[in-house]
């Protein structure tokens, strides 16, 4: 193997690897919340793009092109890492703010519970406003929800979205539950 052959290799080897790093974070391409984040993520599979075909020219070179092939080839892939570090700081930080709304949130609901559970015990079990099936119901519902914020926390790539969606359809059935109940609640206190 020549040298070129062996840098050629390295190369590719790195490409592979911030090529997977890359559709780690495009596979939570769904939080983008607006066009700047797109753009960054469009911009790196752009750049990625730009060292694959480098990488091509320099299996293709002669000896006159190769250092300038080279040279292309090395500017590619810096533009791209430095892309690629700047996307994936964004998808970072937009993990960590989607995570943190979602647990004031649950922080909220809490407190509602909470306060719920204080007007249950001041008044008599026929006249609370939940039933122990509900008021269990809803207290299952948050454990089960800051158990998925966590899983959040720790999760990346597709994993993220997965848990994403887990943590989404256990906040929407515990806020119709908790809807109903306080649909429920108006409808037995307001006056025949």
């Amino acid at each position: 193997m020549t040298e070129q052959d062996a840098y050629i290799q390295k190369m590719e080897a790195e490409q592979r690897e911030a090529t997977a790093r890359f559709r780690e974070i495009e596979a939570q391409a769904d939080l983008a919340d607006n066009e700047d984040t797109l753009d960054v993520l469009t911009g790196v599979r752009g750049f990625n793009d730009d060292v694959n075909r480098e990488l091509q020219a320099l299996r293709r070179a002669d000896q006159r092109d190769w250092e300038r092939l080279k040279d292309n080839a090395e500017h590619a892939r810096r533009r791209f890492r430095e892309h690629l570090d700047r996307a994936g700081t964004r998808w970072k930080d937009l993990r960590v703010a989607y995570r943190r709304q979602r647990e004031d949130e649950v922080r909220e609901l809490s407190a509602q519970v909470d306060r719920w559970a204080a007007a249950r015990k001041r008044s008599s079990a026929e006249d609370s406003l939940l039933t122990r099936e509900e008021f269990d119901f809803i207290k299952r519902g948050l454990k089960t929800a800051g158990e998925l914020l966590d899983n959040l926390r720790h999760a990346h790539g597709q994993a993220w979205k997965t848990a994403r969606d887990q943590y989404e359809a256990n906040w929407r059935e515990l806020q119709e539950r908790s809807r109903r109940i306080r649909a429920d609640a108006d409808t037995t206190a307001a006056p025949p």
